[in-house]
């Protein structure tokens, strides 16, 4: 007899803004969602009147923020794109620990490309019919750190119907320059202001993965 997922991390009703408590299991090799989810989920839970019909969580990760705006009323369904075959299996055992497996779907895809040909022709039938791009990305490399977000925004232009919107999560210390920059970067899109944020907060160095983060926004201040 397979035995039930045990969650190892379980958050409130008030650490989702009013979407309900959620109980997640952690991907193999990895740690519980990071301050960056944490903001995400207030964005989602704050301005959930922007979020209706369907969604696309790209780098759903352990499927938190899926899971959490498939809980706003109006929203139908959110599929979330993983490149890591282990995430994907995470937020499936998610979405089922939370009763949310009829609103959500989890395809294993490298950005918008899902490897399984079926999820690849369920995605391309979404093409300009999707609400709603959510995307808590890290940082990319070799570079100033913020072409992932292009990659979304790109992307993202196929899949939104007229007045979509996108919550993507960036990291102040990039500026408030650079941010705005990305609607020059990629035409099409405009910032229309911040959703959520925080003071500073403190990095558990503890954590390799953001340790990680840590070491790349070294690189990229090393090269301007």
């Amino acid at each position: 007899m397979e035995e039930t997922p045990v969650p190892d991390l379980t958050l409130a009703d008030s650490d989702t803004f009013g979407l309900g408590g959620l109980r997640l299991m952690s991907p193999p090799d990895t740690f519980p969602i990071t301050p960056a989810s944490r903001i995400s989920l207030e964005a989602i839970g704050t301005h959930q009147g922007l979020l209706s019909g369907v969604g696309l969580d790209w780098g759903c990760g352990g499927g938190c923020l899926s899971i959490a705006a498939a809980r706003v009323p109006s929203v139908s369904r959110v599929l979330g794109l993983d490149i890591d075959e282990a995430n994907i299996k995470t937020a499936l055992q998610n979405a089922e620990l939370n009763d949310s497996a009829k609103k959500t779907g989890f395809f294993h895809s490298d950005s918008y490309v899902p490897y399984a040909a079926q999820d690849l022709k369920t995605l391309i039938s979404l093409k300009g019919q999707v609400s709603f791009v959510l995307a808590n990305p890290p940082s990319s490399e070799n570079d100033d750190g913020f072409e992932f977000r292009r990659v979304i925004l790109r992307g993202a232009r196929d899949y939104l119907k007229s007045g979509g919107v996108v919550f993507l999560s960036i990291s102040y210390q990039y500026g408030h320059s650079r941010i705005v920059g990305l609607e020059h970067d990629v035409p099409g899109f405009y910032h229309e202001g911040i959703l959520a944020t925080t003071d500073c907060v403190p990095f558990d160095l503890e954590r390799s993965d953001l340790m990680d983060c840590l070491e790349s926004y070294v690189r990229e201040e090393e090269n301007g």
